[in-house]
């Protein structure tokens, strides 16, 4: 970004318009880059779009700088919903856009049909024309250009007259960003915009008022040119008994600041149950006062009316009411200042409701009931942009089922419109189409079906040649469909179609559920299988192991499982390692044995790097694949982890490691008692020749010295414990030091 073009902004120099006549030229010129056939490599998108985005990220002060000029937008409101918002969504739309171009399958195609392989392609529509407007003068000029440029058309975008700044800088970006033989900007106002309307476009694109959206869409219909208009309404929000008060006055006054109400999506007024109004109004004027604690006029946070224009058309709606004004009213024209403002008002009539406001004014309507409020909100305006009803769900779900709107916020004011990825569009007369994310491509992309026919169908084909005659019963058996219901409209019911197709209702649907039926059946017989406790008897101490590891010489004996968190870390595997990798590199036939405990060994990757997973998630997850054999005995049970045990082995040839892991206590305290009769029967059973615990207490020393361990490993800082203790012969060391005493092996360490 370059001082130069900051200074340019801040000096407010006239928006230079584009002569009217080099319009028709300026049209004619991406109509032929596009028939040039220029925009239709992916690879040309992506780049634009690339492109574009570092155009907006070099140019960031100077529309930092625009948009305060023009609207008086602060910086975290023209990060948030202009700056931030194009250039997120240039990022997903570059990295979804092979995906979204790809040729489809065809839905729903009969099984005779499928030979045609038909598919749907994704065609660029041609030269568009984008037509923005004022009130988000970035976002809503450059998220349709995005679209454009996504789906292979080339574009002229005619920024609003009204942001004059922004503009300015708009025009800096496409110019110098973009191929300018593909995209341009025609500056200007109505005679500029009526002579780009006079040419003909593959499309057009078009953000703003209801009664303009009226002109475009005729002068369109004059050479049948598909429009998508982003128009208004006058939406309203619904705060039932049963809505959380605090909540909806916080999030509605948040609807009616943000750009100084000037969102075509925000409520146009309030209808507020007469049981909690009184409530309502005190919690508007706290959220109000945390809001703006200093006062508002003050506040770099908020904005400022467009134009004199647009300041003295709100101040007459506020003159023209009936209503009474409850919380603000202050403005200050030399400023275009209007502080946000609540009006009670007694009547749907009122000037405050039946028209569009497009700013800071905030009229209360108390009505009796939720039934009321629904009958006003279809009077007023039946298909509005937005709708925001407060309540429970069943309040909710009512009023959205008995009222139209381009979308809906549940307990919030326009947030589906803040969503990037999600449709945005109108309904009705609030407008008609859809754009964002995905929706931005498909806005401007045709779906163009195709079918291939091969040669050797044509004995399949020749009923459709003449002469007909005796052809017509042929032609019904391949393609009339069978209906499955009756004169009165009642479905019928067949039991032996209903159980070969398993409910399905079709053929296709019938061979999914059973290849989900053979899927599950084969699943539980794995997991049964893997519960045979014979899968992984005890390992023969005397027998060297299938990797060549020498006979079994000692045990370690995990009491609590903290020898699980530290797996990970004790075999040396870096924590972002991939664990497949790892074993991959090994030497056979290590690999081999390693497979049996690969399962083992990324869930203790897991455990060792997500720490709130503990123990008995780790065994519950071994045991229900079959990984581990579960023995009960007195008041706890224990696992012998085979896997494990392979793994360890697989991984240090030469030094001998069997862990046993205690599940769970019964008591939840460990009895010594039944930890000395477990350690004591699995070193016996096994002829191991020594035994190390690990724990985390002083009771674990005192088990440890009890089964005959040479080594208790403490996870704790018992220094107590681990400087001075009774037990003589007993090494009492951190856990740490783990890795170091499996470097030194077992040797040396012969049970007392």
């Amino acid at each position: 970004m370059t001082q130069d073009l900051v200074s340019m902004v801040s000096l407010a120099s006239e928006l230079k318009y584009t002569p009217v006549d080099t319009i028709p030229e300026i049209a004619a010129g991406v109509r032929n880059a596009f028939n040039s056939h220029k925009t239709k490599p992916i690879d040309f998108r992506l780049l634009q779009l690339r492109k574009l985005y570092w155009g907006i990220k070099d140019n960031e002060a100077a529309l930092v700088q625009a948009c305060k000029q023009d609207l008086g937008k602060g910086a975290f409101e023209t990060y948030l919903a202009e700056i931030d918002w194009c250039t997120n969504d240039i990022v997903f739309v570059t990295q979804n856009l092979k995906k979204w171009a790809k040729d489809e399958s065809a839905a729903d195609i009969p099984l005779a049909n499928k030979l045609l392989s038909p598919t749907i392609r994704k065609d660029p529509l041609g030269a568009v024309l984008i037509i923005g407007t004022y009130n988000f003068p970035v976002n809503l000029s450059f998220t349709p250009l995005v679209g454009a440029i996504a789906a292979g058309c080339t574009a002229i975008l005619k920024p609003s007259e009204s942001a004059p700044a922004v503009a300015k800088v708009l025009q800096h970006i496409v110019e110098t960003s973009l191929d300018v033989s593909c995209f341009g900007v025609v500056q200007g106002a109505v005679p500029e915009t009526s002579a780009l309307l006079e040419e003909k476009w593959d499309k057009i694109f078009y953000t703003g008022s209801a009664n303009v959206g009226k002109i475009i869409a005729k002068k369109a219909a004059e050479t049948l040119t598909p429009v998508t208009l982003e128009l208004g309404g006058r939406n309203p929000a619904i705060v039932t008994k049963h809505a959380n008060i605090q909540l909806a006055a916080k999030r509605l006054l948040w609807g009616k600041i943000m750009n100084a109400g000037q969102v075509c999506i925000s409520q146009n007024y309030i209808m507020v149950d007469k049981e909690i109004l009184g409530p309502f109004i005190v919690e508007l004027k706290v959220v109000m006062k945390q809001f703006y604690p200093n006062g508002i006029k003050g506040s770099d946070d908020y904005a400022r009316i467009i134009n004199g224009k647009q300041w003295s058309r709100l101040k007459s709606m506020l003159n023209s009411t009936k209503g009474e004004i409850i919380m603000g009213g202050d403005m200050d024209e030399s400023q275009r200042f209007l502080e946000p403002t609540v009006v009670l008002v007694d009547s749907s009539k009122d000037p405050l409701v039946a028209e569009e406001s497009f700013g800071p004014l905030i009229p209360i309507l108390p009505v009796e009931d939720l039934d009321t409020a629904i009958r006003i909100a279809n009077e007023v305006h039946r298909t509005p942009l937005g709708l925001y009803p407060f309540g429970n769900k069943q309040e909710t779900d009512q009023i959205m089922r008995e009222t139209q709107s381009g979308g809906v916020s549940v307990n919030d004011a326009l947030f589906h419109g803040t969503i990037p990825t999600l449709p945005f569009g109108g309904v009705g007369d609030s407008g008609q189409g859809a754009y964002r994310g995905r929706s931005s491509f498909d806005c401007f992309v045709h779906r163009r079906s195709v079918t291939t026919t091969p040669g050797w169908m044509e004995f399949l084909l020749d009923v459709r040649y003449p002469p007909y005659e005796g052809k017509l019963a042929k032609f019904k058996k391949m393609s009339e469909l069978k209906p499955n219901f009756d004169r009165d409209g009642k479905v019928k019911f067949s039991l032996i179609p209903y159980i070969l197709s398993l409910g399905a209702g079709s053929t296709a649907g019938g061979l999914v559920r059973y290849a989900v039926v053979l899927l599950a059946a084969f699943g539980i017989k794995q997991y049964l299988d893997g519960r045979d406790p014979k899968r992984f008897a005890p390992l023969d101490p005397q027998k060297p192991n299938q990797n060549g590891a020498p006979p079994l010489k000692g045990i370690v004996f995990d009491v609590d499982g903290t020898l699980c968190h530290v797996l990970v870390d004790a075999l040396k595997i870096p924590k972002s390692t991939d664990i497949l990798d790892h074993i991959h590199s090994l030497p056979q036939p290590a690999q081999d044995e390693a497979q049996t405990a690969i399962r083992a060994i990324e869930r203790a990757a897991m455990v060792e790097q997500e720490p709130q997973l503990g123990l008995n998630e780790l065994i519950s997850y071994l045991e229900g694949r079959g990984l581990v054999y579960v023995a009960p005995s007195e008041n706890m049970v224990v696992q012998r982890s085979a896997p494990v045990t392979h793994l360890l082995q697989t991984f240090l040839p030469g030094k001998t490691f069997f862990p046993i892991i205690t599940r769970e206590f019964r008591p939840p305290k460990p009895d010594p008692a039944g930890i000395l009769h477990i350690a004591q029967a699995w070193k016996l059973e096994d002829g191991a020749e020594s035994l190390i615990m690990v724990g985390d207490s002083i009771d674990d020393v005192t088990a440890g010295y009890k089964a005959g361990a040479a080594t208790v490993l403490l996870s704790c800082e018992e220094n107590e414990a681990l400087e001075k203790h009774e037990y003589t012969g007993l090494a009492v060391k951190r856990l740490d030091d783990l890795v170091g005493i499996l470097d030194e092996g077992f040797e040396g360490r012969t049970g007392r």
